[in-house]
């Protein structure tokens, strides 16, 4: 009676064991399985995109540098034919303002960001093939879309212009992913004790010398 009794425990045992081994062996590859999902290229360039989208703004003199050199300086093309169609008279014999002038600047000015942004993101990203591959992607999408808004393509000034202007916005985008690791133009991250004073100088600084022979 007690051998038996004794089996059948040992029989229970191993089954629990094999039943918890099971458990183990499917919820492992259930990790596994979630971990390539988070891990894969997709997910990759999409959270890195998200960084390199919203890590900038924390730095004053990466958006002013956007603001001034990239908006203002470089679409100063736009800027100028946007002021003639819109503040100016027009000529004396009552012809109204053209948006050809102002729709070839917009033209010429989303392909050449996009362009050497892009390029710039292929050169650098050595290691990071789904963004090269982005930007590739780019470079395509926005050549497309200027040899379709081109001035001797039969588009309406005021479609041209729309798209035009989205595809300016992309741009633009494309350029603040590119530099968002530009040292150069992000800020030194400082500690706020040292700029604040809150740290006193002539404290004794951490570590010792035990062990060190000249």
């Amino acid at each position: 009676m007690t051998k038996a009794c004794l089996r059948h425990a040992v029989d229970k045992n191993s089954l629990l064991k094999h039943q918890c081994t099971s458990t183990n062996l499917r919820s492992g590859g259930v990790t596994e399985h979630v971990t390539k999902q988070k891990n894969g290229s997709w997910a990759i360039l999409g959270r890195e995109l998200q960084k390199r989208t919203f890590e900038p703004f924390g730095h004053f003199s990466f958006v002013a540098y956007f603001l001034l050199a990239v908006c203002a300086v470089g679409g100063t093309g736009i800027w100028l034919e946007a002021y003639s169609y819109f503040l100016l008279p027009p000529d004396p014999t009552g012809t109204p303002n053209s948006l050809s002038p102002l729709r070839t600047a917009v033209i010429t000015f989303f392909p050449a960001l996009a362009g050497s942004a892009s390029l710039q993101l292929i050169w650098a990203e050595n290691n990071q093939k789904s963004l090269r591959a982005f930007a590739v992607l780019v470079i395509f999408a926005l050549t497309i879309v200027a040899v379709f808004i081109a001035p001797s393509v039969a588009v309406h000034h005021k479609t041209a212009l729309w798209v035009g202007g989205f595809a300016s916005i992309v741009a633009l985008w494309t350029w603040w992913i590119a530099n968002a690791h530009q040292k150069d133009l992000l800020d030194p991250v400082l500690d706020p004790d040292v700029t604040l004073g809150k740290k006193n100088p002539t404290a004794e600084l951490a570590g010792d010398l035990d062990g060190f022979t000249t």
